[in-house]
């Protein structure tokens, strides 16, 4: 059982490395406004992250244990630290998207006014 265990965690930090790993280029990403490589990052980062809550249940199962070696709870300590770590990079994240839209919707109302202002000029109709 101790064998299955520590396989488990290994999983789970090859996971959350690659998780962490992935974040960092989304954040670059962000940065660099490269949208659709950023869309592509996520997608592999969700799947990541699909798996290490699949194998987090399963470890769950092995805290319930009374005989849970005291060594897990240091590991779901450590794990703690990287997912908020991850957490903050995603808040950065959201925050440029959110601030990214709204320059979008500021252009794309800029340009509506624009084209309406524009049809009140009827160049035909000058003699």
């Amino acid at each position: 059982i101790m064998k299955e265990l520590q396989d488990l965690q290994e999983n789970i930090i090859t996971l959350l490395d690659n998780a962490y790993n992935l974040t960092r280029q989304a954040l670059k990403q962000v940065q660099s406004r490269d949208f659709e490589k950023l869309v592509e990052v996520l997608d592999h980062r969700e799947r990541a992250i699909n798996v290490i809550n699949s194998l987090s249940e399963k470890l769950h199962l092995y805290g319930k244990n009374p005989n849970t070696p005291i060594s897990l709870i240091a590991f779901n300590n450590q794990v703690s630290q990287v997912i908020e770590a991850i957490n903050n990079m995603d808040d950065i994240i959201t925050t440029c998207l959110e601030h990214e839209k709204e320059k979008t919707q500021f252009e794309i109302a800029k340009t509506f006014k624009n084209k309406e202002n524009f049809k009140g000029y009827n160049l035909n109709s000058l003699k």
